[in-house]
């Protein structure tokens, strides 16, 4: 029986390796294949990016230009602050301006503005003005009473 057969070498010849454990042939063909699939796939990749690339040239426009002749043309808003610090210094003056300034805003109506220190000082004597009272709800109309079918 092969499975119960003593493998161990003969005494009467040399030792021999087995030769058909792998096909070698196999694995050679296996890679070449492997190797070429990749050269073909790189290289349709390789067409396919140089193709998009140069459509998108092609279809591309160009941005307009700036600065030459039209220097004068200001670029489309939002544009860059060139002084950004100034700008801000500026800003928080004018700010501060009509935060601490006192002012009408309807002089008919006896409404001014004073600083917000200083109405702050006010609601803390003083308190909260009162709200007004909402508007008295306005009485709804009763429904008009079903006419009875005329036949």
């Amino acid at each position: 029986m092969a499975h119960t057969d003593d493998h161990r070498p003969s005494s009467s010849g040399p030792i021999r390796h087995e030769t058909s454990d792998a096909n070698l042939g196999g694995v050679e063909r296996l890679t070449v294949i492997t190797f070429a699939f990749l050269a073909c796939v790189f290289a349709l990749i390789y067409v396919v990016y140089f193709q998009l690339k140069a459509r998108e040239a092609r279809l591309d426009t160009p941005p307009p230009a700036i600065s030459g002749r039209q220097g004068d043309r200001l670029p489309p808003l939002p544009r860059l602050q060139k002084t950004p610090v100034t700008d801000l210094k500026q800003f928080r003056e004018t700010e501060d301006e009509v935060l601490n300034a006192y002012r009408w805003v309807d002089k008919q109506a006896g409404i001014a503005q004073v600083p917000v220190a200083r109405a702050i000082e006010l609601i803390a004597e003083h308190g909260m003005p009162p709200r007004p009272a909402p508007p008295a709800p306005t009485p709804a109309a009763a429904p008009a009473a079903a006419a009875p079918p005329t036949p």
